[in-house]
């Protein structure tokens, strides 16, 4: 079955089907030539969403659209440009800084590339930026958003691990730190390579200003990651007081979240939702079928059989994922290879917090290699930037998201300082 429907597969996505269908109709023709009845899809398409847990997803990608509607983007911006944008190439560090003001919020890549990307661009080029240098910026920096708390990925990895959401938010806290620094130093680097100047240099009224518009906005992640950490809420329960703060601050505070406005970001957000949910339906299918054919065994004890140490086994399950993250994006791909590789690392004695975020770092990255990945196709919609020249741009910023991998995959500390301090050491 499963070699049927990797056939099929390879064949949709080569004529240019989209993901949740290509997946969906392999799934299918593997069934099919398992001789199982075609109902065991819905049944299984159904069982991939019957979870609490990922309710969290579409309230946070509704959290993200109504910060958007209600002005609280453009605040968090204003904050980063007051903190940074007097360095060289000062834009460059805005776009980086505020795609992790925003990571603590949306949890989704392609949301913050459109949120900072739709408003950094144009101003990019009036300052005389590259629009190439300007649109690979956007598409890096929202690498850094699936990292840091909340994050879509991180969910859906705990769903499927049976790992704790809570821990695996704290993982991701230092590496998506540590990808931020790296970026901003090759954000400098391509700045002082293209002659770019310093910006003006704010006085500490400016900054505080800014702090005081942005105050509401901020406050938020510390909402989410407080409220986990402290028992008050699930992360699904976060999710829903992200909502009702985006709601109130928009609304009654800012006074800018009008009805029109709300029901753009439902519509929005419901979009976005939608798309999500049904690769996770589709793909669970998929996922069923090699469970059946075991393949995850086969590849646990394949790999055992080799006689190589562990970090070397880290060494060729990154290379896989690289290259799976860049057809599939990462809520299918987490679907279909948390079962897979999970015996594999236990039987190397990985920690599944620490894999977790190898395994989502690995797969975001993806989200901005071209030709299919999520935030590229944004970020080119946005900045009418030709793929190619955006990837040629990117370069520098990939190479230093692999250092960052590399430094997360060889160094558990990285993943673990955090959990382990919430958990009393």
């Amino acid at each position: 079955m499963s070699g049927t429907a990797g056939v099929v597969a390879l064949v949709l996505l080569l004529a240019g089907l989209p993901i949740p269908f290509v997946i969906g109709l392999a799934a299918l023709a593997g069934l099919q030539a398992g001789g199982l009845p075609l109902a065991l899809a819905v049944q299984r398409m159904f069982a991939a969403q019957d979870s609490f847990q990922l309710m969290a997803i579409p309230l946070f990608i509704l959290a993200g659209a109504l910060m958007n509607a209600g002005g609280l983007s453009e605040r968090l911006v204003a904050l980063a440009e007051a903190l940074v944008g007097r360095l060289r190439g000062g834009l460059n560090h805005v776009n980086i800084l505020s795609n992790v003001f925003f990571s603590g919020i949306s949890g989704s890549a392609a949301a913050d590339a459109s949120a900072v990307g739709s408003i950094l661009i144009p101003a990019m080029e009036r300052a005389g930026y590259r629009r190439e240098l300007a649109a690979a910026v956007t598409a890096a920096a929202s690498l850094i958003g699936p990292i840091v708390p909340p994050s879509i990925p991180m969910i859906l990895y705990g769903v499927q691990a049976e790992v704790s959401i809570a821990r695996l938010f704290l993982a991701g806290a230092v590496p998506g730190l540590l990808l931020a620094a790296a970026q901003m130093a090759t954000a400098a680097w391509v700045a002082r390579r293209e002659g770019l100047v310093a910006g003006r240099k704010g006085n500490l009224s400016e900054i505080l200003r800014a702090l005081r518009g942005a105050i509401w906005a901020a406050f938020m992640p510390v909402l989410i990651l407080g409220g986990i950490l402290g028992g008050v809420f699930t992360p699904t329960e976060a999710a829903a007081a992200a909502v009702a703060w985006a709601l109130l601050v928009g609304a009654f505070v800012h006074r800018e979240l009008t009805l029109a406005r709300i029901g753009q970001a439902l519509a929005e957000a419901a979009l976005t939702t939608g798309i999500v949910m049904l690769m996770l339906a589709t793909t669970e299918i998929l996922a069923w079928i090699l469970a059946r054919d075991q393949i995850p065994q086969r590849l646990a004890m394949a790999v055992a059989g080799m006689d190589v140490p562990p970090w070397v086994v880290l060494l060729l399950v990154n290379v896989a994922l690289l290259l799976v993250g860049i057809p599939l994006e990462p809520a299918p791909a987490l679907v279909l290879l948390v079962p897979v590789l999970m015996p594999l690392v236990q039987r190397i004695g990985v920690d599944p917090v620490h894999f977790g975020v190898i395994m989502v770092l690995n797969l975001v990255i993806g989200l901005v290699t071209p030709p299919v990945g999520a935030s590229i196709f944004v970020v080119s919609a946005i900045s009418r930037v030709p793929l190619g020249s955006m990837a040629k741009a990117m370069v520098p910023f990939l190479v230093a998201s692999l250092v960052v991998l590399l430094l997360v995959t060889y160094v558990p500390a990285l993943s673990l300082w955090l959990p382990s301090l919430a958990r009393g050491g």
